[in-house]
């Protein structure tokens, strides 16, 4: 037995997310711009943009950094990358900037031995992430929130290199430490 309840297939006006067609809003005439009232002296309202300010800019500054090292700023720019997302954990934005700089090394690989790669990879994100410091000091108030993700990444990507250094390093006696 047929369903009649369904009358159109066509998206429901009004539901966020979801395309369709979307009543057209009335035009109005302009109205005249009217001056607002100004704030007294001294009042000021400054907005930062936190954790992910300081990704974006390490993201940015480490890949431009990468493709400085591995000698392919003409060569690369048309490639693009996953963006950074509001409340990403650090050792999942790390994971994607490394792989970003992988892709960009990927010319180099036949040419450059690896251990010139990487150690080139290693300095361009290094490099990367002190110039962002850099400029997230050179704030008048810097974003300490930004600050702080941009550390936190540069420890994990240090926890990264200490595990990679022990699964590499020859099992026998451990050297003794003092």
């Amino acid at each position: 037995m047929p369903d009649d309840s369904v009358h159109s297939a066509s998206p429901i006006p009004g539901l966020a997310g979801f395309g369709g067609r979307a009543p057209m809003p009335a035009v109005r005439a302009k109205e005249p711009m009217q001056e607002r009232p100004q704030s007294p002296a001294g009042d000021e309202v400054s907005l930062r943009h936190g954790r992910t300010l300081g990704l974006r800019l390490l993201r940015e500054r480490v890949l431009a950094k990468t493709r400085e090292q591995l000698g392919l700023a003409e060569h690369s720019h048309g490639m693009t990358f996953a963006e950074v997302t509001h409340g990403e954990p650090v050792g999942a934005f790390l994971g994607r900037l490394l792989s970003a700089q992988n892709q960009l090394a990927a010319p180099r690989a036949a040419q450059w031995a690896g251990a010139r790669l990487r150690q080139a990879l290693a300095d361009a994100l290094q490099d990367g992430a002190a110039e962002t410091l850099e400029l997230l000091a050179a704030e008048e108030v810097p974003d300490e929130a930004a600050v702080t993700v941009v550390v936190e990444v540069l420890a994990e990507f240090g926890r990264r290199l200490d595990a990679l250094v022990n699964e590499l390093r020859p099992a026998g006696p451990k050297p003794a430490q003092h």
